[in-house]
């Protein structure tokens, strides 16, 4: 990684280096309404922080200096509530511009192209998001399993548009090795590099092997999801990533978290401790050393969001 490598977090941008211990996949609040439907009529915007301070106050003390908030527009993405968390609890924030899938997608992403909707997340990128000075540090899409549908083909091209023209790194809700495939075809055939992009939820496709092949096209693997009872499910891919000398393409998150609007009082929570307190100290028994935890928990994310 470049020593000059730059990531924008909610509060401004930062030397890539200062990401430090990072939590690079889970969310601070998510409304499933639908695009229609959705935004901050829904939500009280100080409830939100006074709920959600707690649970992200816990981990600086556990040695965590950053989080990805990976909740795109139109699932209530609310940089404000980022930025007065970050100011609250220090922690710095991560979050982004791009797109969900149906039925998450507004009608104008139907009828527009890819340059269009390209468009309108690179203003976000030059001007800012929702009126304010936050800017984004990557790019959120996602996909179904299986071949993608247009309107999807439509989104990763819209993102490999956006990623060329900022240089932010594309993360997908994937968890498929055939989209994966894919969306690296989308993304090379416009200029990207698969080091610019993040299959997220890799843990949910079952062969391995094709995981491995993915990283060695240079795409980052995030096994996310860690929790109680999930340990052997993200283990197998890991230890095989880690046996194939990729630990450079792993990342390891909670997909946790989360303040759920229209379920009151935000509905059912879980932390964001269970990947430092268990998971981590668990790796040590199946011989992976703390040089390599370390590693994948601070050098791995910061290069995977790194800016150009």
């Amino acid at each position: 990684m470049n020593r000059e490598a730059r990531i924008m977090t909610v509060t401004g941008e930062i030397d890539a280096f200062e990401l430090g211990f990072t939590l690079p996949h889970e969310h601070i609040m998510v409304d499933f309404i639908g695009a229609r439907e959705t935004g901050p009529h829904r939500y009280d915007r100080a409830h939100v922080v006074e709920t959600m301070e707690p649970l992200l106050a816990e981990l600086p003390p556990l040695g965590v200096a950053s989080f990805v908030d990976c909740t795109p527009m139109y699932l209530a993405r609310d940089v404000s509530i980022l930025a007065e968390l970050s100011r609250r609890t220090g922690l710095k924030i991560v979050t982004n511009t791009g797109q969900y899938k149906p039925p998450f997608l507004p009608d104008s992403t139907f009828e527009r192209g890819a340059e269009e909707i390209a468009a309108t997340w690179i203003a976000e990128w030059t001007d800012g998001i929702d009126g304010t000075d936050v800017r984004p540090g990557f790019i959120k899409t996602a996909v179904e399993k299986g071949m993608l549908p247009p309107v999807l083909r439509k989104t990763i091209t819209a993102a490999a548009i956006t990623a060329r023209a900022t240089g932010l790194t594309v993360g997908t809700h994937c968890g498929c090795a055939l989209a994966a495939r894919e969306i690296l075809t989308i993304l090379e055939r416009h200029g990207v590099a698969p080091r610019k992009w993040i299959f997220i939820h890799a843990q949910n496709e079952d062969d391995h092997n094709a995981i491995v092949e993915i990283a060695r096209r240079g795409a980052f693997i995030e096994l996310d999801g860690i929790g109680p009872g999930t340990e052997e499910k993200h283990l197998k891919p890991l230890l095989k990533l880690l046996d194939a000398g990729l630990s450079d393409r792993v990342l390891l998150s909670h997909d946790a978290g989360w303040y759920r609007v229209g379920e009151e009082p935000g509905g059912k929570k879980s932390s964001y401790t269970h990947l430092i307190t268990d998971f981590l100290p668990m790796l040590a028994r199946y011989g992976v050393a703390d040089d390599t935890v370390r590693a994948i928990m601070i050098t791995n994310p910061a290069a995977a969001y790194s800016i150009g």
